[in-house]
């Protein structure tokens, strides 16, 4: 329910314990009258199945109705794992049975941004190692969108904090790497990897749209909530759908 500073919205925002970029992230993009309230669940490391994740997600999802929310932001995406679309599919009816309030999940926000954007090709760049990433260019494709290029920051630390670790300039040599002339925009996702700050940056170096996962996240919930404000300063898709 709206309260004394969200009068407008108030979001529960559910991430992993060891993710550091989406509660900062989506502070820089909360509008007057919207807060953001974090719930962190635990992340040993990274889960391979969605009975897994969900395990992961069950003791967290029961706290948070206790701020009195109107909506549930899943800031973390599953298409990782082989089987994307019936695993996110899977997910979203796990948290909205155990919530019982609307959702947003980060696993539908990029594509959905990509269709506001009028967008079927793209430059993908990923915090995941190479067999992950086969499963993350299939769930575009299964969605009509077509991965011309990918690159991933493979580490065997992958599932502890290490990707928050990956600076700008790395994740702006990734899009480097991955743009071409047959690209139409550039995509980030794996919500805890760098980019969202500087998407306005990165369009103007290469002169066609970015999507940041958790901008893209964000800027669902808002528009799923019926809340249409526009955002200067983040890329396009905030400035302009």
């Amino acid at each position: 329910m709206p309260d004394a500073f969200g009068d407008r919205a108030v979001f529960s925002v559910v991430l992993p314990v060891t993710n550091a970029m989406v509660e900062p992230d989506m502070a820089d993009l909360r509008p007057s009258g919207v807060t953001n309230q974090t719930f962190r669940f635990p992340f040993p490391g990274l889960p391979d199945t969605v009975e897994a994740l969900m395990e992961l997600l069950g003791a967290t999802l029961d706290t948070v109705s206790s701020c009195g929310p109107d909506r549930v932001v899943v800031a973390y995406t599953p298409e990782y794992m082989a089987d994307g679309v019936e695993v996110t599919a899977q997910l979203r009816r796990f948290v909205e049975d155990r919530t019982g309030l609307p959702v947003t999940m980060a696993s539908d926000a990029v594509t959905e941004a990509l269709k506001a954007l009028g967008v079927k090709r793209i430059g993908l760049v990923t915090p995941f190692l190479p067999a992950a990433n086969v499963n993350v260019v299939a769930y575009f494709e299964a969605h009509g969108i077509s991965v011309v290029s990918e690159a991933g920051f493979s580490s065997a630390q992958k599932g502890g904090s290490y990707t928050a670790l990956i600076s700008e300039a790395e994740v702006g040599d990734a899009f480097a790497r991955v743009d071409s002339p047959d690209v139409d925009a550039l995509v980030q996702v794996g919500t805890a990897l760098a980019c969202a700050g500087f998407v306005d940056a990165l369009e103007a170096r290469h002169d066609k749209p970015v999507v940041a996962i958790n901008n893209a996240t964000y800027w669902l919930a808002l528009r799923e909530h019926g809340i249409t404000d526009h955002l200067d300063g983040h890329g396009v898709l905030l400035a302009r759908h």
